[in-house]
């Protein structure tokens, strides 16, 4: 998945289908958080159904499913199921990542 001996940031994965109307509500909050954090994190959506293979390699069943992977290698990803609040979001970028 994600194997490199650096990461020069921080990455959040959005998994989601495209034909589910609700899992693409979060993405109005989703741009604010891309314009906040600039360079610092970098925000990647994922289309579980077009990236089937990379989903199932993530652990991405239930969606919406979100993935915070650190720029630090020493710490876990984070991964979360079901839409977030913008807050809950921001919390975990700064406070787990």
């Amino acid at each position: 998945m994600f194997r490199a001996s650096t990461r020069s940031c921080s990455v959040l994965v959005d998994g989601f289908v495209t034909y589910k109307r609700r899992h693409r509500i979060s993405g109005g909050h989703m741009v604010q958080l891309v314009v906040e954090y600039g360079e610092e994190v970098r925000f990647l959506k994922l289309d579980t159904d077009e990236e089937h293979e990379l989903a199932t390699q993530m652990q991405i069943h239930g969606l919406p499913t979100m993935v915070f992977v650190s720029s630090d290698l020493e710490k876990l990803a984070i991964r979360t199921e079901g839409l977030l609040p913008t807050d809950t979001i921001r919390n975990i970028i700064e406070n787990e990542l």
